[in-house]
């Protein structure tokens, strides 16, 4: 509509907020299938609006993560180690995190917990491999820290005060991490609206994203020469591929984002093999009464 002007994120100070959050993976790899699951349920608390946008308590109540047994057993008291920490921050003015306020105390928090996660296992193989695991998952600086601790809210932030009108699409090269390993690969990614409705206020944005090309075969040229050996370079390089289908859809009402559902698909083939990779998420925000 051309009368469409997108309501500002601008949650009262006082309000709580419930962020649930399901998050499904599959992957299909050499005849293998196996599949897990993260359910999160966490409070969001704003305390007070400030110049650099707002200040917010979030404590994640309840973790839930679902597996094979042994995979199980290592990531499941990980996502359990922050469960009832309050974490107090500052987001921007459209709700991305932009600091932790009380870092210390999280990663105090953060490495008693690894502590007594693998305390019980000293002397065994699996107690390195969880320390290793939870260190990578658990400790941040004070630049990674949002993203770490509050991803959630970086999430729910790409629907907010976007600016974006009906029609507009707005288009952004990033580095993500590559779901198959993590290490980092350029993708593309378009936001646009998909509907608007000025008489509520309500908002439906879709993001896809893909990987970039260039960064696909950047990867891949320092990934191959690792596992080649004593395979032709040239030939792995013409075989190999890796492709992301992302599609994220986002419904924001009163300028807050209450539904992310996202739907992410990477495929790679390499030396023969193939790996699929299918992720399906679903945030929901709703008032606490």
């Amino acid at each position: 509509p051309a009368d469409w002007v997108a309501p500002p994120y601008d949650p009262p100070a006082g309000s709580r907020w419930i962020v649930e959050s399901k998050d499904v993976t599959e992957v299909d790899s050499n005849g293998q299938h196996i599949q897990n699951s993260l359910a999160t349920t966490a409070e969001l608390i704003f305390e007070q609006k400030t110049v650099e946008g707002f200040r917010v308590t979030y404590i994640m109540h309840n973790a839930v993560y679902e597996g094979d047994a042994r995979t199980a057993s290592l990531v499941s008291p990980v996502s359990k180690a922050l469960e009832n920490l309050a974490i107090h921050a500052t987001i921007a003015p459209n709700g991305m995190p932009l600091r932790v306020e009380n870092l210390d105390e999280v990663q105090i928090a953060a490495r008693t917990a690894i502590d007594g996660m693998t305390t019980p296992l000293a002397g065994k193989p699996e107690a390195a491999i969880l320390r290793r695991m939870a260190t990578e998952m658990l400790i941040a600086d004070e630049n990674r820290a949002p993203r770490v601790y509050l991803g959630s809210l970086a999430t729910l932030a790409l629907g907010q005060n976007t600016g974006l009108r009906p029609g507009e699409a707005r288009s952004s090269v990033e580095e993500v991490a590559n779901p198959l390993n993590g290490v980092p690969i350029k993708s593309s990614t378009t936001l646009r609206i998909d509907n608007a409705d000025p008489a509520t206020g309500k908002v439906r944005l879709i993001r896809t994203r893909a990987f970039d090309a260039d960064g696909v075969k950047a990867f891949l040229r320092k990934l191959v020469p690792q596992l080649a050996g004593d395979q032709n370079f040239d030939n792995v390089m013409r075989q190999a591929t890796m492709v992301l289908d992302s599609r994220t859809e986002i419904d924001v009402e009163g300028g807050m984002t209450r539904v992310v559902r996202q739907e992410d698909t990477v495929t790679g083939t390499m030396f023969g093999h193939s790996v699929v990779r299918h992720s399906h998420k679903v945030m929901t925000v709703t008032r606490e009464s």
